[in-house]
């Protein structure tokens, strides 16, 4: 294993010994002589361990922090809750064709994301009702799952939860069955499970989980499924669970909006209508200006944009540009994301239920007016 010492001298005359120690151990040698020298001097360190990965790595490397929170989401409402992000770094590397190469490290480039961002790439409609995705750093702590999150009511529980979160793991929210140490296979199964997901390899497996319902008040025991893959490029694996016996069929209705005969937007009158709030059907990238109040407000904005001439569904989010040595395209302000499975099955939802308020009414009021003309008897 290579050894690599750095040295640092405080005051007092040079030394050639400790110079020497660090020069001959792939190291660095600093003489501090005031206060200023201190930071300075001191990260030089960074800056030689730096070296080899300008001079021969071709990609910049990509650090991704744990989850913490911060920063402030108001989704649709008005209340500024906290949220929970994770922030993405990678160093910028000189590569300049020097007459001597310097390999110097020229600074760190990072922008925070937030996990709602995140957990749309895994639309939970196709996972069904009680299915659920959750993601696992290669240290075994949790990016997303049903059960972190923040509570809600609690005045400073932003200052309280955020040393906490940068450590929940995964064996702490998915509560296996255990019955003690006579019956320790479903518990050993979830610390595979664990360990695979770290080791960022790709699998399944099968154990009985506890599942609380009703804020906590009710707990029952569930089989599940459990599906795991490593994320490319990242620290982080991707697992889904799924109860027993999911996934062996599955129901497929739309409606096709553009064969449909009456505009699609008939269906949508009033405010009578509600859509999931969690699900995105369509929306606009980040960078985009368009504001809506409701995510009905939103749905209806694509389904009117359906209806004309050069509309294409986009169905498919973008993906990173895999070589560092393309220039990224910049985006398109106004580009979006459109769900078409979605979207027409909710179309068609709206299409079968439309009129049941009408035929409702009518009814009771038919029913109505045979009393009244029966009489009193």
């Amino acid at each position: 294993m290579l050894v690599r010492i750095f040295t640092y001298l405080i005051g007092g005359d040079r030394s050639p010994e400790i110079q020497n120690m660090a020069c001959t151990n792939k190291g660095f040698y600093a003489r501090i002589t005031s206060h200023e020298d201190i930071k300075n001097k001191v990260f030089e360190y960074i800056k030689i361990l730096a070296r080899p990965m300008v001079l021969y790595q071709h990609d910049h490397p990509i650090h991704w922090t744990p989850v913490y929170v911060g920063g402030k989401s108001s989704r649709y409402d008005s209340q500024m809750e906290g949220q929970l992000m994770t922030s993405v770094t990678a160093p910028i590397l000189d590569r300049r064709n020097h007459t001597t190469k310097t390999a110097n490290l020229l600074g760190i480039v990072g922008t925070d994301v937030s996990v709602e961002e995140i957990q749309k790439l895994v639309p939970p409609y196709k996972l069904g009702v009680n299915g659920y995705s959750f993601i696992v750093d290669n240290n075994g702590r949790v990016l997303y799952h049903p059960d972190l999150r923040p509570l809600p009511g609690n005045a400073n529980y932003e200052e309280t939860l955020k040393p906490r979160y940068m450590s929940v793991d995964l064996s702490e929210v998915e509560l296996a069955e255990y019955d003690g140490p006579a019956h320790p296979f479903n518990n050993s199964l979830l610390l595979d499970l664990r360990h695979d997901m770290i080791d960022q390899k790709e699998g399944e497996t099968v154990f009985a989980v506890k599942i609380h319902y009703d804020n906590m008040k009710r707990v029952i025991i569930r089989k599940h499924n459990y599906f795991y893959k490593s994320i490319e490029r990242t620290p982080f694996s991707l697992g889904l669970a799924l109860p027993e016996g999911y996934g062996m069929y599955e129901l497929l209705a739309e409606q096709e909006i553009k064969h449909s005969i009456i505009n699609v937007t008939e269906y949508f009158k009033g405010n009578k209508w509600k859509i999931h709030p969690d699900w995105v059907y369509c929306e606009y990238n980040a960078g985009s200006e368009k504001w809506f109040s409701t995510p009905e407000e939103r749905v209806l904005h694509f389904l009117t944009r359906t209806g004309r001439p050069g509309w294409k569904w986009m169905s498919l989010r973008p993906k990173s540009r895999s070589s560092q040595h393309k220039q990224a395209s910049k985006p398109d302000k106004d580009s979006y994301y459109c769900d078409k499975t979605l979207v027409q099955s909710l179309v068609l939802d709206a299409l079968v239920t439309d009129g049941f308020d009408k035929r409702g009414g009518n009814g009771m009021r038919k029913e109505d007016n045979q009393k009244k003309s029966r009489g009193p008897r």
